[in-house]
């Protein structure tokens, strides 16, 4: 404790809303993991970008992104026609280059330099004329820049992949933030509301407990900071955090949401010390119209706080954490870094 009780109170409630976030969050990851939302968010941004219309030696016609994605080099565990969760740049490059110089004529042929691929997308119906534009922009600023070195470590190929690469990632970046405001935000909104009502989780309740309970206050503070050092939290995040992968299949989805579960409970394990939260009945109480708009009040400020997320209060918690009393943990004398 820090022997403030207005600073002890405010360190609980951070804790309160991490936890729940914590079980929102996974939640949420659970949802969109089995509604396969990134995979839908990539597979509409491959046929927007690469829409040509390619028909098929059975007849049927396709989008020149379908095929991207049913490349050997990407395609992973996907169905045919559907894009993965996730796609690293170097096999998308890959797989559009493929795509890109591939003569029916001579299949095994490959691109040995530029020209071979400037000369493919100059004579290419694959791509439209912006697309066609941009990639052989690419092209001879890799060529330029290649003949412009003295010392010469990789081919003329390797720099305009880069280039290729670097867009591509700009653009994931661009998708990620269609993806959270598509389905991330609005899916934890939504499990937020619901985890607040079935919890009974309001705010200016707990708050009221922990601040006329100091036992209770002092010991969800205790915990506060054990917690802000757990690694099974720290991974957690860092999992939320990470590029998704490919899990379209059973067994993937399975370990996704069995990992998220872990979180749910122990969050909820947490929360259960301490802290009034549940809804209980009595046959004494009275319901004023004053008590109601408390408790709307409380529960709406608890799911705002929720939807700050998980890393907001998780960092916030490891701040005052360091700043308690003493400051951070001073390094040990025999740890590596201390010469």
């Amino acid at each position: 404790m820090s022997g403030f009780p207005i600073v002890d109170l405010v360190i609980g409630m951070i804790f309160v809303y991490f936890l729940l976030s914590v079980i929102t969050s996974s939640a949420v990851e659970m949802i969109l993991t089995g509604l396969k939302a990134r995979a839908k968010i990539l597979e509409e941004w491959l046929i927007r970008i690469f829409d040509q219309k390619v028909r098929q030696p059975d007849g049927t016609v396709r989008a020149f992104g379908q095929m991207i994605m049913d490349h050997c080099a990407v395609i992973a565990l996907s169905e045919p026609g559907k894009a993965p969760s996730y796609i690293d740049a170097k096999n998308f490059s890959s797989a559009l280059i493929e795509k890109l110089t591939y003569d029916p004529q001579n299949p095994k042929s490959i691109a040995s330099n530029i020209e071979d691929i400037i000369t493919a997308l100059k004579n290419t119906t694959l791509l439209s004329t912006e697309m066609q534009r941009a990639l052989l922009s690419f092209a001879y600023e890799a060529k330029a820049t290649y003949s412009n070195l003295t010392v010469k470590t990789i081919s003329e190929i390797e720099y305009f992949k880069s280039k290729v690469e670097n867009w591509f990632d700009t653009s994931m970046d661009r998708l990620t933030g269609t993806f959270k405001k598509r389905y991330s935000r609005p899916f934890t909104l939504l499990v937020a509301i619901i985890t607040c009502i079935a919890l009974n989780a309001d705010s200016i309740a707990i708050s009221k407990y922990l601040y006329s309970n100091p036992d209770a206050r002092a010991n969800i503070v205790a915990q506060a900071y054990r917690e802000a050092s757990d690694s099974t939290y720290i991974k957690r995040l860092n999992q939320l955090h990470a590029a998704p992968q490919d899990s379209v299949t059973l067994q993937q989805i399975k370990t996704e949401i069995d990992t998220s579960l872990q979180s749910i409970n122990k969050a909820k394990a947490a929360l259960a010390n301490d802290i009034p939260i549940g809804w209980k009945s009595s046959v004494n109480t009275k319901i004023s119209p004053v008590g109601v708009l408390t408790k709307i009040t409380g529960l709406l400020a608890t799911i705002l706080a929720i939807f700050m997320g998980a890393p907001f209060w998780f960092d916030l918690l490891n701040k005052i954490a360091n700043l308690r009393g003493t400051g951070a943990k001073p390094a040990s004398s025999t740890s590596p870094d201390k010469k």
